[in-house]
C-alpha cells in the first residue's frame, strides 16, 4: 500500500509506501517519482492506446480520447492479474464488494 500525493500545479508526485514489497509498491524501488514516472504507471494500469476495441471501450467508459487518468478514474486502476487498485481523496469503497474482481 502507498499514498500518492500529486501537486499539478507545481508538477511534484510524493509518494509514502508503507511496504517493502517493490510489486506492490507503485514506483517499484523510485523513491522521488516524476510527473513522467506517474504518466508511466497510470498508462500501465490501463488498456493499451493499440488495443483493437480501444474506441469502443473509451466509448462505454463515456470518454471521447485515451486519458490514463481518465480510464484510472473509471477503472481504480483494477487488472485480472493483480489485487491491487486506486483509491481517490473523498472516494469510500469496500474491496469485496466494490473492488474485487475475482476469488
Amino acid at each position: 500500500m502507498s499514498d500518492v500525493e500529486v501537486d499539478m500545479r507545481n508538477r511534484k508526485v510524493t509518494v509514502i509506501n508503507y511496504t517493502d514489497n517493490l510489486i506492490n509498491r507503485p514506483f517499484g524501488s523510485i523513491e522521488s517519482p516524476t510527473m513522467a514516472d506517474l504518466e508511466n504507471f497510470l498508462e500501465g494500469r490501463c488498456f493499451p492506446k493499440a488495443r483493437a476495441n480501444c474506441q469502443q471501450l473509451l466509448l462505454e467508459m463515456g470518454l471521447e480520447h485515451y486519458d490514463p487518468l481518465a480510464i484510472i478514474m473509471k477503472t481504480h486502476g483494477r487488472q485480472w492479474d493483480d489485487y491491487n487498485w486506486i483509491l481517490f481523496d473523498g472516494e469510500v469503497f469496500d474491496y469485496e464488494k466494490d473492488i474485487k474482481l475475482r476469488e
